[in-house]
């Protein structure tokens, strides 16, 4: 089963056993949100989406589009709980977000502060113990993350680029930041899928990351897996 395809079966799980109207925020609605969206716009009876990037004004799944931090949302969105003109989410997504915060923790506390009571937040990083996250945070620290990008990726670069500062995604570290941030329960799937690095590569190299995966496989070594797939419960 593919990224999309497990993220997918998370939320429509949350679906079945949710009782009345449906109301989801996509947290990064706008560049690659047409992957899922949706998706998610037929579970939810009002979507909302939130994203610093102005692509979000060209999702055409979402009900309302607010372009903008999350940071700055949550406390919109507060204001607008107060005086009855709005009330908090059953579901919230954050698709590809958390290798670019510097702030995990204080992101996560902006989201949770939008969630009703034991509402989910659904996440999908890169594993930060995958090469690929590994390499991300190496050229981040060194500033190196625009001059590669510029050269495998250029016209994804010009178009649309966010810094990829890569903290705290592993299992352990996911973990942790939902804890402070107020969560009651943090659940990580490790997932590999070579499918999702190979853009990244010349195509002639497009075969290391199946080996890469094929290995891990053999030598059971899981927490090595490209991708995390995470389920927060407020």
């Amino acid at each position: 089963m593919k990224q999309y395809e497990k993220l997918q079966a998370l939320g429509q799980e949350l679906k079945d056993s949710h009782q009345g109207p449906m109301h989801v925020l996509d947290v990064g609605a706008g560049h690659g949100a047409e992957e899922y969206s949706p998706f998610f716009a037929e579970i939810a009876d009002h979507y909302v989406g939130v994203d610093p990037d102005e692509d979000i004004i060209q999702n055409k799944w979402i009900d309302e589009r607010h372009h903008m931090p999350a940071e700055d949302f949550a406390k919109k969105h507060e204001a607008a709980v107060i005086s009855g003109e709005s009330q908090n989410f059953d579901l919230a997504t954050a698709i590809y977000v958390w290798e670019h915060l510097p702030n995990p923790t204080e992101f996560l506390s902006s989201v949770a502060e939008v969630l009703r009571p034991g509402g989910t937040l659904l996440c999908v990083t890169p594993n930060g113990l995958h090469p690929f996250g590994l390499g991300s945070k190496v050229l981040a620290k060194f500033d190196l993350t625009d001059k590669v990008l510029h050269k495998l990726r250029p016209d994804e670069i010009d178009h649309y680029h966010f810094p990829v500062v890569a903290t705290q995604n592993t299992p352990k570290g996911v973990k942790k930041a939902a804890m402070e941030a107020g969560f009651s329960k943090a659940e990580v799937t490790l997932h590999d899928e070579p499918e999702v690095f190979m853009p990244y590569l010349p195509q002639r190299l497009h075969f290391l990351p199946k080996i890469y995966s094929k290995v891990i496989s053999l030598l059971r070594l899981k927490s090595l897996s490209g991708t995390l797939i995470i389920k927060l419960t407020k």
